[in-house]
């Protein structure tokens, strides 16, 4: 796994014909990503700006002819894994994720490097405190699925030691505190390039009820029963 997707109990009719489609969202997403950075950064004229808008609203009239009303929710990709494609940190077809590209391995560690641009920005130069929340929970989040655990955030306190810098190589990890049956504690950090700590982050994960009959661990008191506010969030995995 890559960043906490997981095998999908429906198959792939057509994985390649799935895969084209897959690599054409990607790169409309990437597109999209693109004008809206420029669009924070642009400083031409008012009547370029209207021209530009136009085709703009032309383009999204085009998308609109055939649109879902609903979210995404989790889709089976061409790999015949479960995805959260329009998830806001890493959705592969959502242009206001980054995108992060989280990797981990079975024993609960995580990590990714990301580039943070103007879109992102809160204190002038630095990375809004929200972003950096939503960083740290999904890194963080990635912990128990790459335990096989994949959770719904219970709580993350975050503290912020320094401002992030934006436009500037960063680097986020995650790693396993203790799991408490289908609870599972985990602790992560941002660095920025100078190897400094800019914020840091404690979390607690639950696996929600409706998913624990598709996974191999007990249940009952002893596994640890959810908080209150078990499914206050949204679920941290892609």
């Amino acid at each position: 796994m890559t960043d906490g997707a997981f095998a999908s109990p429906f198959p792939v009719e057509d994985p390649a014909a799935l895969a084209v489609l897959e690599e054409a969202q990607s790169g409309l997403a990437q597109a999209v990503r693109a004008l809206a950075d420029v669009t924070v950064r642009t400083r031409v004229e008012a009547l370029e700006l209207a021209a530009v808008t136009e085709q703009v609203e032309a383009l999204t009239a085009r998308l609109l002819t055939d649109a879902q009303d609903e979210p995404l929710g989790l889709e089976t990709d061409s790999a015949g894994r479960l995805r959260d494609h329009g998830n806001a940190m890493v959705g592969m077809r959502n242009p206001v994720a980054p995108p992060l590209r989280v990797t981990g391995d079975d024993t609960g560690s995580t990590t990714c490097r990301m580039t943070l641009g103007a879109g992102y920005e809160g204190p002038p130069g630095h990375v809004h405190g929200g972003i950096i929340a939503a960083v740290l929970d999904q890194v963080l989040g990635s912990v128990p699925a790459h335990l096989g655990l994949p959770g719904m955030t219970a709580y993350l306190n975050t503290t912020y030691r320094r401002p992030t810098p934006l436009g500037a190589q960063l680097h986020c990890r995650g790693w396993v505190e203790r799991v408490d049956g289908w609870k599972v504690y985990a602790r992560g950090e941002i660095r920025d390039a100078q190897d400094q700590v800019t914020a840091e982050a404690e979390a607690l994960f639950v696996v929600p009820r409706w998913a624990r009959e598709h996974l191999d661990r007990p249940t009952g008191d002893a596994a640890g029963a959810a908080p209150d506010g078990e499914a206050a969030q949204e679920p941290a995995t892609s």
